[in-house]
């Protein structure tokens, strides 16, 4: 029988809700006091290439008549804009806060991702033609607004010079698909939460159970609704083929370690970075999805303390800085900035750099070694600098009814819970989870860039999966997440088929585990995590070859993890030059 998780998803959601609300409640009440007669709003209907009408939220400065504009597309109401809004427009700046299509105010139906491209097209012709636009749009916003920016400013608009995207990205690999296995922890409930005209409550529905159901093509049905988004006709090509190498204007990137975006938005940098583009700028924080809007310096069991804090405020000072610069050609301290701005967890500190990943990051091989039997809090397999000639194989039953539970990341902070560090010594005690861990580190040791690890497996089934988690074990025991990642066997070569396995055959395989800046210091382990399950992260194999959507079946299958120098299994870690290799 499957672990229950009932109740611990409403927990989460409430807290992480309730405050983001207190917050924006408080913002708007200071808003009030503050502002006062400085700007002129107005709501404004805006009409799209196809005759529908999206509602916008229009602010003006009292002086002036002519002004460099920012815009944010939204498809989560105009209203928890406000505060920003009334900001910039008391800096200076027309701001327009418009409601996606079929949202809130706005006409039409809501589909994600589909419409934006075409909508902010309009939008931004739109604006080009009002009286108190100069000629110079800004876009701004988090998550799916910083995607709403990111797909115009690939396809280019005269108009819009300069975007602010936190936690972007262009395509679904890594947002709603990992590896080829389904974020479910993501999707299931962002789409109960925003698919309607507004927005659902939570608090309605079981999400674990929706979680567990099979097949999970049908877990909204299971609940009675008919989601548009969540069947097999909706398709996200149309995400592939946007490209952050075409992006031609000046970007400030932003993100979190512990933020389910973060691969996906350094990604985007790099692609930018890499085609010799001008004026980018990437901040990466301690944070998870959103948490910089807040003053919370926690995130799971660690407090990166108050250096750790952007806020609100913070964001909003920042983002006019940059528009400041941008928009207006104005210099300020953002003109020096280094380009790359990191905190390093474990030093707890801000580091600036040239480049992502920095230039003093090299990658460093640590091969696995034989496990001595059952698991224990002390790690039974080894990760050395050379790979042993043991040249054998560790194994461990997988069973998708009991899978290994999902317990800290960078995971959907609707599920706050989960979210951040946690210590991993329970999900270590169990029978299919296999661990490697190193001596000791004789020095401090800094991991900055992305891992991966390349393992050699054998599996009875016709498809699974293979999961691996970065773990750093303290000198107290506890065993602290750093990053983790999946494959899915049957997409290990990238598609665009799936292509099934010969049970018992050898394979090789690659896991995207993430990308880190941490220091680990003198005295404690590494450890690499191996298994075939995260779940609810995401949706479980049945190992019988069906698509895991629409299995109804579930069976165990036996896993085997190779290695010695035919099969070195291995992880990649980018370790700065200044750092050093475990004691053996």
């Amino acid at each position: 029988m499957m672990r229950s998780l009932t109740g611990r998803w409403a927990i989460g959601a409430s807290v992480v809700l309730s405050m983001l609300v207190c917050s924006l409640d408080a913002d708007l009440q200071a808003a009030d006091e503050q502002v006062g007669n400085m700007i002129q709003t107005e709501q404004v209907m805006i009409p799209m290439r196809d005759g529908v009408e999206l509602s916008g939220a229009l602010y003006l400065p009292e002086a002036g008549d002519v002004f460099p504009v920012i815009l944010v597309r939204t498809p989560y109401g105009k209203r928890q804009l406000r505060v920003e809004a009334e900001f910039w427009a008391a800096g200076g700046y027309a701001v327009l806060i418009q409601d996606a299509r079929g949202k809130f105010a706005s006409g039409g139906d809501y589909l994600p991702f589909v419409n934006e491209l075409a909508d902010g097209m309009a939008t931004l012709d739109w604006i080009m033609e009002q009286p108190w636009c100069n000629g110079k749009i800004g876009m701004w916003g988090s998550s799916y607004l910083a995607f709403s920016q990111l797909i115009l400013a690939s396809k280019g608009h005269p108009g819009l010079r300069s975007i602010f995207p936190v936690s972007g990205w262009l395509g679904s690999e890594g947002q709603i698909t990992c590896g080829g296995a389904n974020h479910i922890m993501l999707s299931i409930p962002w789409i109960l939460h925003e698919e309607s005209l507004t927005n659902r409550n939570m608090n309605d529905y079981e999400i674990d159970e929706m979680f567990e159901y099979l097949p999970i093509l049908d877990a909204f049905k299971s609940v009675g609704i008919d989601s548009r988004i969540w069947n097999e006709k909706y398709e996200l090509e149309e995400l592939d083929v946007y490209r952050p190498e075409d992006i031609e204007i000046p970007a400030l990137h932003m993100t979190g370690w512990l933020d389910f975006v973060a691969e996906s938005a350094l990604g985007v940098y790099r692609g930018i970075d890499a085609a010799g583009r001008k004026g980018q700028l990437l901040i990466v924080g301690p944070w998870f999805h959103d948490q910089f809007y807040s003053t919370f310096t926690e995130a799971g069991d660690e407090d990166f303390g108050p250096q750790s804090v952007m806020g609100r405020a913070g964001l909003m000072e920042l983002s006019k800085k940059w528009f400041d610069m941008t928009l207006r050609g104005m210099k300020n301290d953002l003109s020096e900035k280094d380009r790359v701005t990191l905190f390093v967890m474990g030093a707890d500190e801000w580091r600036g750099f040239d480049q992502w990943p920095p230039v003093a990051s090299k990658p460093r091989k640590f091969f696995f070694s034989s496990m001595s039997g059952a698991n224990s809090l002390d790690g039974d397999g080894s990760l050395s600098c050379l790979p042993l000639d043991d040249a054998s194989f560790d194994t461990f039953t997988f069973d998708p009814m009991d899978p290994v539970p999902t317990n800290g990341g960078a995971n959907m902070h609707f599920m706050l819970h989960l979210v951040g560090v946690k210590d991993q010594r329970d999900i270590e005690r169990r029978d299919d989870v296999l661990v490697y861990t190193s001596e000791p580190l004789e020095d401090d040791m800094e991991i900055i860039g992305a891992i991966e690890a390349r393992i050699y497996v054998s599996t009875e089934g016709l498809d699974t999966d293979f999961t691996a988690k970065l773990v750093e074990v303290r000198e107290d025991g506890y065993a602290r997440i750093i990053e983790e990642g999946i494959v899915r066997a049957s997409w290990r070569n990238g598609g665009p088929d799936r292509e099934l396995l010969e049970p018992g055959k050898v394979y090789g395989m690659n896991i995207a585990m993430g990308s880190t800046a941490i220091l680990i210091k003198a005295g404690n382990r590494l450890r690499v995590e191996i298994s075939s399950s995260n779940f609810p992260k995401y949706d479980r194999n049945p190992n019988t070859g069906e698509d895991p959507l629409r299995a109804a079946v579930l069976k165990k299958t036996r896993q085997k993890i190779y290695h010695g120098k035919k099969y070195p299994s291995h992880i990649v870690l980018p370790v700065m030059d200044e750092g050093v290799r475990p004691g053996r």
